[in-house]
C-alpha cells in the first residue's frame, strides 16, 4: 500500500484537525469516548473482582498478582477493538453522515473486532519484548533492590538510596523507540484494518513504512500531544482542587463528583483528540478520502470549535 511522505508542519494540521472534532457532532464523538472509558473501565473491574476479594481476605499482594494477567492481557486485546469504533464514529460524523455513540461497537457489527484484537495481541509480544529488555538492561540486582525499597517505604521506612539500574541511558532509549513505534503501529493499523480492509500482518508492514517514512511529522504530533496532555492535566489537578473545595463547603462527597466530573471531561477530550489525530494522519499519509461535507460554521462564518 502507498505510503504519502507529509511535511513535518502536517502534524500541526493533524492537531488542529482533531481538536476541531467537536464540531461536527458532539454529542456523538464525546459520547462514544465516554463510552469506550465505561467500557473498558468495566471490564477490567470485573476481572479484578477476584484480586479484591482476595485483598479482603488478608492475603500477600504477590498471591493476586497472577489474577491481574487476565486483565491486562483483556485489555490489550480491546483497546484497539473500541478505538476503531471511535474512529468509526469520528469518520462517520467528519464525513457529513448520521454518527451515534452506540457506533463504537461497529468493529464487532462489521466482523473487524478479531483483527482488531489480534493487532492487540500483538502490541501485547512487543510489550513483553521491551520489558525483557528493560529488565536485562537495568542489571540483575535493580529490580530486587528496588522492590525492597518499595516495601520499606511502604511499611513508613524510607530507604537512604534509591537503588539505580545499570544502564539508564540506553534504558530510557529503549523505551522511548519502543513507545514510538508502538504507538504507531496501533493508530494506523487500527484504520488500516478497519477502514481499508487489510489483514493484520498487511497493516502492520504498512503502519511500519508509515512510521518510518514520516517519522518527523509523526514524531511531532506525538510530542505535541504529549505536552497538550501534561498542560492540561496541570491545568486539570488546580480545577478538580478547586470543585472538590467548593463542592466540599457542600458536601465532601459532592466535591468529590465534582473532581470525578472533571477528570472524565480531561479524558474524554485527550482521548478524542488522539484518535482524531490518528484519523486524519491515516487519511492524509495513506491517500483515504471521505465525502465530507462543509464543517458547520458559526456567527459571522467561523468554525466553532467545542471541545
Amino acid at each position: 500500500m502507498q505510503v504519502r511522505r507529509q511535511p513535518i508542519t502536517q502534524a500541526i494540521a493533524w492537531m488542529r484537525q482533531a481538536i476541531n472534532l467537536g464540531a461536527r457532532n458532539p454529542r456523538a464523538i464525546f459520547g462514544a469516548a465516554l463510552l469506550m472509558m465505561g467500557v473498558l473501565y468495566l471490564s477490567v473491574m470485573l476481572l479484578l473482582l477476584p484480586v479484591s476479594a482476595t485483598l479482603s481476605a488478608g492475603s500477600d499482594i504477590n498471591a493476586v498478582l497472577p489474577w491481574m494477567v487476565p486483565a491486562y492481557v483483556v485489555l490489550f486485546l480491546l483497546f484497539p477493538v473500541l478505538l476503531g469504533g471511535l474512529m468509526h464514529v469520528i469518520r462517520e460524523a467528519e464525513s457529513g453522515r448520521e454518527a451515534k455513540a452506540s457506533g463504537l461497537f461497529a468493529p464487532f457489527r462489521q466482523g473487524r473486532a478479531g483483527q482488531l484484537a489480534l493487532l492487540g495481541f500483538v502490541q501485547l509480544l512487543l510489550a513483553i519484548l521491551s520489558t525483557a529488555l528493560v529488565v536485562g538492561l537495568a542489571g540483575g540486582e535493580y529490580w530486587t533492590n528496588y522492590l525492597a525499597a518499595l516495601r520499606s517505604a511502604a511499611g513508613g521506612v524510607m530507604p537512604e538510596t534509591m537503588p539505580t539500574p545499570d544502564n539508564p541511558g540506553l534504558m530510557t532509549l529503549v523505551q522511548m523507540v519502543f513507545n514510538y513505534f508502538s504507538f504507531a503501529l496501533t493508530l494506523f493499523g487500527v484504520p488500516l484494518i478497519l477502514f481499508s480492509k487489510l489483514p493484520v500482518t498487511e497493516a502492520l508492514r504498512a503502519a511500519l513504512r508509515a512510521t518510518l517514512v514520516n517519522f518527523p511529522a509523526n514524531f511531532l504530533a506525538g510530542a505535541m500531544f504529549f505536552g497538550g496532555s501534561l498542560l492540561l492535566g496541570a491545568f486539570a489537578v488546580v480545577f478538580v482542587l478547586i470543585a472538590v473545595w467548593i463542592g466540599g463547603l457542600l458536601h465532601p462527597a459532592f466535591g468529590s463528583l465534582l473532581g470525578f466530573i472533571i477528570l472524565i471531561i480531561v479524558g474524554m477530550v485527550l482521548l478524542v483528540v488522539l484518535t482524531g489525530a490518528a484519523y486524519f494522519a491515516w487519511r492524509d499519509t495513506f491517500g483515504e478520502q471521505d465525502d465530507v461535507s462543509p464543517p458547520a460554521r458559526g456567527p459571522g462564518g467561523t468554525i466553532g470549535i467545542e471541545v
